[in-house]
């Protein structure tokens, strides 16, 4: 069985797909961080005596440190599924995208399905 689940080919397409899924899910997470942020300082407040101040900031921070994490990691994903993208068409039959996706460090080896052209996408 491979990453993709049994039956599915790593083709380009798919993961390109699914990188975007999960930009868009890291976006999102993001998003609904800064409502969580927005709810938490409407209701809970700053100006309440006692301890619920601190931990009122405590918890904004983490949530916080967890917006900026996925939007920066949405970031990362979006910009590298787009890189890759650009440089998936092959240059003998141009053809988008159809070819086997074989993963390794920052490069994926190409193999054209149509024609068999073998090129690196970086």
């Amino acid at each position: 069985m491979n990453r993709f689940g049994a039956g599915d080919k790593p083709g380009f397409r798919r993961w390109y797909a699914r990188r975007l899924y999960l930009a868009f899910a890291m976006l999102t997470t993001c998003l609904l961080s800064g409502v969580l942020i927005a709810a938490i300082v409407e209701f809970v407040g700053l100006s309440t005596p006692g301890l619920t101040p601190l931990l009122t900031l405590t918890v904004l921070y983490f949530v916080g440190l967890m917006a900026v994490e996925s939007f920066r990691q949405f970031w990362t994903i979006l910009s590298q599924a787009q890189r890759f993208a650009n440089a998936a068409t092959c240059a003998q039959c141009s053809s988008y995208g159809l070819f086997d996706v074989v993963f390794e460090d920052q490069t994926i080896p190409a193999i054209c399905r149509k024609c068999g052209n073998r090129w690196r996408l970086s």
